[in-house]
């Protein structure tokens, strides 16, 4: 006999075909989640950036904010066209900076093509999607254990990935899956231009027993990128904040990166039986990133770039029936090189000087109870060093998931 509960416990680390490709069994369904939390307090200030030092920032990576806020808000819908053809279409609404500038977007809107089952193991999807290279990445805050992106993913991706693209995955066959990517580089850290876009290959076994699941794998990505920017606050789509008087917002500074970013991760993801009422898990994601290019502003001043930055996580949790507890511990490492007469000005305008040499770390402290069926509560505890003041703050959110309609069962699952 197989436990059932192998299932959740490997869910976190696999790809999740049965989400992305509908079955011919059920071909139409609508979904929507919903990740809420209430934060005690700001990483910073009011009037200032988050800029982890040694780093350059973008894409949505948003500081956490004081106060309650919607973390992010699905809709989607998959239909299964015929024996071979699907397509998927997904909206979300997220956080993002002051003022919520996260807003909604169309963040899937793409077809596939399935051979020779169900589905699989041949997929070819194109159109607007997520990345499914590394696990840590195709997860959202209704996915992940604890509410917050890890560190890793702010700092080399921006958080989330989503972008123009073509997916080629030959996928569990005895366990193994293969996959290769292309992507227009609308994501960071690749730009949308002539010079830019990005490419990546996965691979991952998968092996499940009577008490014990693992998955491994590894994937390397390379992006090219041509005048990038810091979205969030430069690049003409600054959300920059705007002081009362008596109070003073700092201009930022809009620096540029010009060039080619390559970077390997590894992941791995164990989970165990114990008896009927608990399991232990152990998963984790680690990753090192390797840019070579150019930073420079707008006044025409230069310096070479090159850079090792490394980061990654590792996360113990242990279940007893609907609850479940987890740790998660974070650190990054970045060993930057700049080149030239404006390399310590321009060094210092990108965020990649670090005077105090800080290797920024996080960790969270996780309780999480499946209230209900579609609902769960989350209550985390974080010392968070990002930055080099530390600060301790508590959350406590809610996530929903609920199949709104399905072909199969109709209306929230009732016939």
């Amino acid at each position: 006999m197989k436990f059932r509960f192998l299932a959740p416990l490997m869910a976190a680390s696999s790809l999740s075909l049965a989400h992305s490709v509908p079955s011919q069994n059920n071909p139409t369904t609508v979904d929507t989640s919903l990740a809420a939390t209430w934060r005690s307090a700001n990483v910073i200030g009011d009037y200032d950036y988050w800029q982890i030092p040694g780093t350059m920032m973008g894409g949505e990576a948003w500081p956490a904010e004081k106060g309650a806020q919607i973390d992010e808000l699905n809709l989607g819908v998959a239909h299964r066209i015929d024996e071979n053809f699907y397509g998927v279409i997904k909206f979300n609404h997220h956080a993002g900076g002051d003022d919520d500038h996260g807003g909604a977007e169309l963040e899937h809107a793409y077809v596939g093509w399935v051979c020779c089952d169900d589905t699989g193991p041949w997929l070819v999807e194109a159109g607007r999607m997520s990345a499914q290279f590394s696990p840590g990445l195709a997860q959202h805050s209704v996915d992940r254990l604890a509410s917050e992106s890890p560190l890793a993913l702010d700092v080399l991706f921006g958080r989330d990935f989503h972008d123009d693209g073509l997916r080629f995955w030959w996928h569990q066959m005895a366990g193994f899956s293969l996959g290769a990517e292309v992507w227009k580089g609308k994501a960071f850290p690749a730009t949308d231009t002539e010079n830019g876009g990005a490419w990546d290959v996965f691979g991952q076994y998968q092996w499940q027993g009577e008490r014990l699941a693992l998955t491994l794998g590894g994937w390397f990505y390379s992006a090219e990128a041509e005048s990038r920017s810091d979205h969030r606050y430069g690049g003409g789509h600054q959300h920059v904040p705007v002081a009362p008087p008596g109070e003073i917002a700092t201009l930022f500074p809009d620096t540029r990166y010009t060039g080619e970013t390559e970077i390997a991760g590894a992941h791995f993801k164990l989970g165990y039986k114990l008896n009927p009422d608990w399991a232990l898990a152990l998963d984790g994601e680690w990753m090192q990133a390797k840019p070579d290019g150019v930073v420079h502003d707008g006044i025409g001043r230069e310096a070479n770039f090159t850079a090792t930055q490394q980061g990654g996580w590792l996360q113990p949790s242990i279940t007893w029936r609907a609850h479940t507890f987890g740790l998660r511990a974070e650190q990054l490492n970045t060993d930057n090189k700049l080149t030239g007469a404006a390399a310590p000005q321009l060094a210092q305008d990108s965020g990649l000087a670090n005077p105090l040499e800080h290797d920024p770390q996080r960790l969270t402290a996780i309780w999480r109870w499946q209230w209900r069926k579609n609902i769960a509560i989350r209550a985390e505890a974080v010392q968070d060093e990002s930055l080099p003041e530390k600060e301790h703050r508590w959350n406590l959110g809610i996530v929903w998931k609920e199949t709104l309609w399905s072909s199969k069962t109709g209306l929230r699952g009732h016939h």
